[in-house]
């Protein structure tokens, strides 16, 4: 036990400056928002604001450097001036914090446990196929043209991991998996205790936040990815999505409940969720849907509300703001995805530019069509899957089992919905209409239906299955005004607790319960496979991972699928990148 000690109190203490360093630089963009830190959730606010615009200067950043170690250094002093000069709010609002003892004591347990899970070895598949490599070449070189013809799937523009390579340094160089993914969960775990803890304080229905009460609702989720040992450890951008789902929906929800035309203060509410929207679009095409969904909600209801009475400056200030976030953060973000394949948004074949290191437009539309295939039957023949519907049944049966990501959150769904309309349907005599209406729930189910006729694959929607069991229960609690607001706080904690009950099973089961310390400074470290050398056609030499399709920590540069036209575009020299030579001639 006391060999745990070091590496989680390494990963702790990590986490902590990581969240002031990114607070730092969140207070500036509250600053420049005109939002003073009148409350401790502002910290939550300039966490995630302060994470966005660091992913918008890297993304600037590594068209000329890699990010490194001096750009971690320049975040941080940036970071520490900011908190320097707003010193006697941050010391206010820390004391302020240290006396809920509500959020404290609960958020230090679960920060112990979070800690341990960030020992583990990854396992995700992902990261060993593609993440870890992406990161490696994210830190050691600036963007590299065409790195999409070494390994396609290095070809996918994830911006996160622009985050994931400025966490690999210090001592933290080459580990960074450790750390990065763990940090964002555990924040927005701070965040939803911080809901449920002002929810419980509630004693009246006014009083409460409509969106405390989801972000309590998903605190099961995020304790979910806990349960087998590495499950924190990797850099899966479909967990990042996740929480920027939660996170959108949250913002959206104050939204609803807060803004008003006459109330110049509140466009902050507009101001945050447009920014975590357009930062969601950088982080994975499949959030593209969904964001840009909830973002025509809260226009639909800004103009039902008289948002065009506003005044013309305030409007022209919004759309302003709006206008230059989109062009810092969208972008930069296609331009990354011509450098490293040639279109903006590899693998749509859409953007396409002719340059001498795009990816041939046969292997973009090999790459979709596998796609389509394996997000509905996992190794199925593409022509008989996309030509049929034989591969509904089975997909049904595997959607079915995965319990608490999809089948529970469904029903949980149907039943709370249930109740909803019950709620809604007994309130039309006195004429009181539920505060919360079901057209909150259109982006989730836009989202739905794009993923279903497109990837249909789970990973990328178990933040909309969550999401709308959570707002379901929301709507379903509001709906039934009848009912003492105490009593109706019950039942959703009686959700909260069964579901926390659940993981609790799921990690006796496995019988994961602590993670032990590793061999490596306390940490179980990447998986590093054999590999041979490949030497293509143009005298390149790549590194081929043997019995496996997983580069792990191989030395860049490696690839599971070497091609004989593969060349260095200056030989050489990887940092100018690659391109098929057939390709190259026949241009």
């Amino acid at each position: 036990m006391l060999d745990l000690i070091p590496p989680m109190g390494s990963v702790l203490l990590t986490w902590l400056l990581l969240f002031l360093l990114f607070s730092g630089l969140g207070f500036a963009v509250l600053r420049a928002l005109g939002k003073p830190l009148a409350s401790g959730w502002v910290w939550m606010d300039s966490f995630w604001l302060g994470w966005a615009l660091s992913l918008g200067i890297m993304q600037f950043w590594h068209f000329a450097f890699p990010v490194n170690d001096a750009l971690a250094l320049l975040f941080a002093v940036v970071a520490a001036l900011t908190l320097v000069g707003r010193r006697q709010s941050v010391v206010d609002l820390a004391c302020r914090l240290s006396r809920n003892r509500m959020i404290l004591i609960p958020f230090a347990i679960l920060a112990l446990w979070m800690s341990n899970r960030a020992l583990g070895m990854p396992i995700a598949y992902d990261t060993g196929f593609r993440d870890l490599q992406a990161v490696s070449w994210i830190d050691s070189f600036p963007i590299i043209p065409g790195l999409g013809n070494l390994f396609s799937s290095l070809a996918f523009n994830h911006s996160v991991y622009l985050y994931d390579a400025l966490l690999d340094t210090s001592i933290w160089s080459g580990r960074s998996v450790y750390i990065a993914t763990g940090l964002l969960l555990t924040v927005y775990l701070a965040y939803a205790l911080g809901a449920a803890a002002q929810v419980l304080r509630s004693r009246v229905e006014e009083e409460a936040r409509w969106s405390s009460v989801f972000a309590s609702a998903t605190i099961p989720f995020i304790l979910f990815q806990t349960v087998r040992w590495g499950g924190i450890t990797h850099f899966l951008t479909d967990t990042v999505v996740d929480l920027i789902g939660f996170i959108t929906l949250i913002y959206l929800l104050d939204f609803l409940q807060y803004w008003r035309p006459n109330n110049g203060s509140r466009d902050y509410l507009v101001y945050r969720l447009a920014i975590i929207i357009l930062t969601g679009f950088t982080v994975k095409q499949s959030f593209i849907v969904y964001g840009f969904a909830a973002a025509m909600l809260a226009f639909a209801v800004w103009l039902r509300r008289g948002g065009t009475r506003s005044g013309a400056r305030r409007i022209q200030r919004t759309v302003a703001l709006v206008f230059v976030v989109g062009l810092m953060l969208l972008l930069p973000w296609m331009a990354r995805g011509f450098v490293t394949s040639g279109y903006i948004a590899y693998p749509q074949s859409i953007g396409r530019f002719n340059a001498d290191w795009t990816i041939p437009a046969d292997q973009v539309e090999a790459r979709q069509r596998t796609l389509a295939t394996n997000t509905r039957l996992r190794g199925g023949d593409p022509d008989a899957v996309l030509s049929s519907w034989d591969w509904l049944g089975p997909w049904l049966r595997d959607l079915a089992r995965n319990i608490f990501p999809i089948s529970m959150p469904t029903i949980v769904s149907v039943i709370a919905l249930a109740l909803y309309f019950y709620g809604t349907g007994k309130n039309r005599p006195a004429r009181q209409a539920a505060p919360l209406s079901w057209w909150a729930l259109l982006p989730l189910m836009v989202m739905l239906a794009f993923w279903f006729v497109t990837a249909p694959e789970d990973k990328y929607v178990r933040y909309v299955f969550w999401s709308f069991a959570a707002l379901s229960i929301t709507m379903a609690m509001l709906a039934w005004r009848w009912i003492a607001w105490r009593r109706r706080l019950l039942a959703v904690f009686a959700f909260i607790l069964i579901s926390l009950a659940y993981v609790v099973f799921l990690i006796i089961r496995h019988e994961e319960i602590l993670a032990p310390a590793g061999p490596k400074d306390g940490f179980h470290a990447p998986f590093l496979p054999e590999y041979n050398r490949y030497e293509t056609e143009h005298g390149l030499t790549v590194h081929v991972p043997i019995g496996m399709s997983q580069c792990w920590s191989i030395p860049l540069p490696c690839t599971p699928y070497p091609e004989s036209a593969l060349s260095a575009r200056v030989p050489g020299d990887l940092r100018h990148g690659f391109r098929m030579a057939a390709n190259h001639e026949a241009g």
